[in-house]
């Protein structure tokens, strides 16, 4: 047995299951770990990475970012003999840094499991990065930020020191940037209390991601390895959330349909990858299925 294993195989008298799928709840909502009043509350003031985006880049680059809804968003068209095909793709967050044409997206959940939105995501790269195929004749260089992420210091590393030095040549990265990032988004300054990257309640799982989905998944982990806590965190928080779905539901729900399975597929690559125990080293954030008392 796993220390994991050992670790929650007592929560079935301290837990409660939902009524409706009889899936152990939560221990932690994170908004009242860091202070705020409700979920609504911490996502219009804070927001975590994904609501608080906008606020990050702007602190990191120094610049204005332009985005955040559909009426601010840049719109690039595709050309072809002088002429622009069909709707123009939406840039979720861009600025102009160092001369250079900057877009950041952030890569929701649909991301990983409709092969139309990747096919999409694939032009709309080639279109941004060809002059020739847009209708601002630029160049643009473009970052990706995955749903399952969030702004630790080590993935604020990756993106703003070694991914901008590859992309821009630059580092933008500093501690005294990071400590007033995560106050911003987070409403903390202590590095413990940020929000894990993984995978807690949503039930866009990795279970949902189609082939083409796992692959970009995987890919992104391997671009991280430099980092790994990032992994450890990511697994982490789906072991957790196996270990509530599977709590109090211990026989298949339906012939041989594994409740795990819920949460991570039976894809080879994809379980190689997760099959191995997190390191408690790497574990120092929160997490709202752990028991834990991060106060």
């Amino acid at each position: 047995m796993s220390n994991f294993d050992k670790d929650t195989k007592n929560k079935k008298m301290k837990r409660k299951p939902n009524i409706k799928t009889n899936i152990a709840e939560k221990v932690h909502k994170y908004h009242k770990i860091v202070n705020i009043k409700s979920q609504r509350e911490f996502n219009k003031k804070h927001g975590g990475l994904e609501h608080g985006l906008g606020k990050c880049l702007e602190i990191f680059f120094e610049t204005k970012f332009k985005g955040g809804n559909k009426k601010k968003e840049l719109r690039v068209y595709e050309i072809k003999n002088g002429k622009k095909l069909g709707q123009p793709f939406r840039c979720d967050w861009y600025a102009k840094i160092k001369d250079k044409h900057v877009v950041f997206e952030f890569n929701g959940n649909h991301h990983y499991q409709s092969s139309f939105k990747i096919l999409t995501d694939w032009r709309k790269h080639e279109v941004l990065s060809d002059p020739d195929r847009n209708h601002l004749n630029e160049k643009f260089i473009i970052f990706k930020i995955p749903y399952y992420m969030q702004l630790t210091k080590d993935y604020a590393k990756y993106l703003f020191r070694d991914l901008a030095k590859e992309k821009l040549g630059e580092n933008f990265y500093n501690d005294k940037k990071f400590k007033k990032v995560i106050k911003e988004i987070y409403n903390t300054d202590n590095e413990d209390l940020i929000f894990a990257p993984g995978l807690h309640t949503t039930k866009q799982t990795p279970a949902t991601f189609n082939e083409d989905g796992i692959e970009r998944f995987l890919q992104e982990m391997d671009d991280t390895k430099k980092y790994p806590s990032i992994k450890h965190q990511v697994v982490y928080s789906l072991k957790l959330y196996i270990n509530d779905v599977t709590l109090f539901n211990q026989k298949p729900w339906k012939n041989n349909k594994d409740w795990k399975n819920l949460i991570v597929p039976k894809n080879e690559k994809f379980l190689d990858f997760f099959n191995f125990e997190p390191d408690k080293e790497h574990l120092n954030c929160v997490f709202e299925r752990e028991e834990k008392n991060y106060k």
